[in-house]
């Protein structure tokens, strides 16, 4: 076996709920962060098969006896941390607000709604229980076959892209590993696709590369949280139809879809700390919705899923607070 340790520290507040719906480190999303960019480290390797992906998952990190006869096997991943403190942050993060159209609203609420209700003096607070707030450290300490190499990269991964806890796509949860950790070398797919696909398995790359963004830097985490929060709104205001960004949304619905269906924004958000300054991130990890929704689909509606992201990948390259990000790729 092999162990490594880092230091993890929170760069923006986490919502990491446990059993009595209060804030807390946790050992279960780092691992379950872990098993997605792993993932994805592995994907290309079993040319994008989903069930031999499963299958070598579950022969690393375990899996439970099923009805069709699959039998229960032990994780060799283990993850420890060095404590399970709860969360000091009682009062929502102020990171000033966010205009959509002629309407300003706390961006905290806007990207954090969920864990961030509206109410309090600024108009945003905390649901209930405290965030783990910015700065908070712990040890993580992972060990592994040491014949895992890809283990290894779904760390770099992790460290460069992963963010985890309630409304992490949106940024939340931004934490980085200070130690020894490896280069990370992103696994990318042509966008399009990436899309044939209904799972996360690489970032989505064009003519021009990588589809990362990275932002000028920010003096601040609440700036690149702010700039975050308004880039989500621009490009949700920039693209035809919103409801193929996310859905959800308040005020209508997909044909063919009901309001309880759910299906996250593949663009995702991060906050990175380097050398005393901050750097928002967006990228693209393209797949489209799961087969039961895109089957219910009108044809014309799921043909324009493309375009939207197309208008989206145009929006964040004209954007004048963020550049495309170079760097390791397949």
């Amino acid at each position: 076996m092999k162990q490594v340790s880092y230091a993890v520290k929170f760069i923006t507040p986490a919502f990491l709920g446990n059993a009595d719906a209060s804030f807390q480190w946790r050992t279960p999303p780092f691992k379950a962060l872990l098993r997605q960019w792993w993932r994805m480290a592995v994907a290309r390797e079993v040319d994008f098969n989903v069930n031999e992906l499963r299958r070598r998952e579950g022969a690393l990190f375990g899996v439970a006896s099923s009805a069709e006869g699959e039998k229960s096997c032990k994780s060799k991943v283990r993850i420890r941390l060095g404590h399970w403190h709860e969360g000091t942050m009682t009062s929502a993060p102020d990171i000033g607000r966010v205009n959509i159209g002629r309407m300003a609203t706390p961006a905290s609420l806007y990207s954090g709604f969920g864990p961030i209700v509206p109410g309090g003096r600024s108009g945003a607070q905390m649901k209930s229980g405290a965030a783990i707030q910015p700065g908070d450290m712990s040890t993580l300490s992972i060990a592994f076959p040491a014949s895992e190499s890809r283990l290894e990269q779904a760390i770099a991964l992790m460290a460069a892209y992963g963010t985890t806890g309630g409304r992490s796509r949106n940024g939340w949860g931004s934490f980085e590993l200070l130690g020894d950790v490896p280069e990370p070398r992103i696994p990318t797919r042509y966008w399009k696709d990436a899309m044939e696909k209904d799972w996360p398995h690489a970032f989505g790359k064009d003519d021009d590369g990588p589809l990362v963004w990275k932002s000028l830097p920010q003096r601040s985490w609440e700036n690149a949280m702010r700039l975050l929060a308004q880039t989500r709104v621009d490009l949700r205001r920039a693209v035809p139809d919103r409801l193929m960004l996310a859905y959800p949304d308040a005020r209508r619905t997909m044909p063919g879809w009901g309001r309880n269906e759910r299906v996250p924004n593949s663009l995702r958000f991060k906050v990175r700390s380097e050398g005393g300054q901050f750097y928002a991130l967006v990228f693209h990890i393209p797949c489209r919705p799961a087969d039961a929704l895109w089957r219910r689909l009108p044809d014309d509606i799921a043909l324009r899923f493309v375009d939207c992201f197309e208008i989206a990948h145009e929006f964040m390259d004209a954007h004048g607070q963020f550049a495309r990000l170079g760097g390791n790729h397949d």
